[in-house]
C-alpha cells in the first residue's frame, strides 16, 4: 500500500505542477517547486519501494521486456498527442469560434467513428505486414494530419474542422491495435495483469500530460502573439483608427444606451486581436 500511495501522491503533484505551472510563472513560484519536489521525490520512491518490496502490488520488472516499454512509450506518446489535441480543439470552437458545448464535441464524433472502422481493417493487415510497419505508417499519417492542421485560419468553418480531426483520427486508428499487441506478445502469461496496468497507466498519465504541456504552450505563444500585435492598437496607427472609427460609428448606428462608442469598439477589437492571438498561437504557419 505504501507503493501505491507514493504513486498516487507523485501523479497528483505532477498533474498539480503542470496545470497550474503557466499561471504561476513555473519556478518563480514556491508553490510550484514544492509541488515539483513533491512529485520527484514521491516517484522516486515508490520505483525504490515496487523494486524492493516483498509484496508486490504492481510487478513493475515488467519493464524489462523491451517490447513493453517501447511499446508503452509509443503509446504515451499517441496518448499525449491524442488528448492533448482533443482539448485544443474543444477549447478553440468554443472560446473564439463561439460553438456550444454540444458543436464543439460533435467535431470528434466523426473522428471517434473512423477510428471504430479503421481498427478492422488493421487487425486483418496484422497478419500480412510486419507491426511495426503498420505503426510507422500511423505515427506517419499523424504527422501529415498535423501539419495539415496547422493551416488553420479565423474563419475556418466546422467542415474544415471535422475533416481536420478525422486525418489526425485515421493516424490513430492504425496505432491502437499495434501497440496493444507488441506490448504483450512476450510478456509471461503471469505479469500480463501487471503489464495491463502499468500500460493502461502510461496511457493515461501521458494524456494527462499532454493536456496540461499543450495548453501551456498556447497560452504562452499566445501572450508572445499578443506582445507583437498590441502596438498596432495605438492611435498613431491610421489602419487602426479608421476601423475604430469604423466599428465605433457601426455601434452607434445600433444603438446609443449601451455606452460611449469608442470606448465598446475599443473593447471589441481589443477582443478580436486576442483571439488572433489565439489562432496564431495554435497554427504556427500564419506569419505575424
Amino acid at each position: 500500500m505504501i507503493g501505491i500511495g507514493l504513486i498516487t501522491l507523485g501523479l497528483g503533484c505532477l498533474q498539480m505542477f503542470l496545470d497550474r505551472g503557466e499561471d504561476e510563472d513555473w519556478f518563480e513560484s514556491h508553490f510550484i517547486v514544492l509541488f515539483a519536489v513533491l512529485a520527484l521525490v514521491s516517484i522516486v520512491g515508490a520505483v525504490y519501494w515496487l523494486m524492493y518490496a516483498r509484496r508486490l502490488v504492481v510487478d513493475i520488472l515488467v519493464m524489462k521486456d523491451r517490447n513493453f516499454w517501447v511499446s508503452g512509450l509509443l503509446m504515451a506518446g499517441m496518448a499525449m498527442i491524442l488528448y492533448g489535441s482533443s482539448v485544443v480543439l474543444t477549447q478553440l470552437a468554443q472560446q473564439d469560434l463561439g460553438y456550444t458545448a454540444t458543436w464543439s464535441r460533435l467535431l470528434l464524433s466523426p473522428g471517434a467513428i473512423l477510428i471504430v472502422l479503421t481498427i478492422p481493417l488493421v487487425i486483418n493487415l496484422m497478419p500480412r505486414v510486419q507491426t511495426r510497419y503498420i505503426i510507422a505508417f500511423g505515427f506517419t499519417c499523424l504527422s501529415l494530419a498535423f501539419m495539415y492542421s496547422s493551416t488553420l485560419t479565423p474563419d475556418v468553418d466546422f467542415e474544415t474542422l471535422v475533416l481536420m480531426r478525422s486525418a489526425q483520427s485515421i493516424g490513430l486508428g492504425f496505432l491502437f491495435v499495434p501497440l496493444n499487441t507488441i506490448a504483450f506478445v512476450t510478456i509471461p502469461q503471469r505479469l500480463n495483469a501487471d503489464a495491463s496496468a502499468l500500460f493502461t497507466m502510461f496511457r493515461n498519465v501521458a494524456g494527462s500530460i499532454g493536456i496540461s504541456l499543450s495548453t501551456a504552450a498556447i497560452t504562452e505563444r499566445e501572450q508572445v502573439r499578443l506582445a507583437h500585435m498590441v502596438h498596432n492598437m495605438s492611435p498613431l496607427n491610421e489602419p487602426f483608427n479608421i476601423t475604430l472609427q469604423q466599428w465605433a460609428a457601426a455601434i452607434r448606428d445600433f444603438t446609443s444606451a449601451l455606452g460611449d462608442p469608442m470606448t465598446l469598439a475599443t473593447g471589441q477589437l481589443y477582443q478580436e486581436m486576442v483571439a488572433q492571438a489565439r489562432i496564431l498561437a495554435i497554427s504556427p504557419s500564419l506569419p505575424v
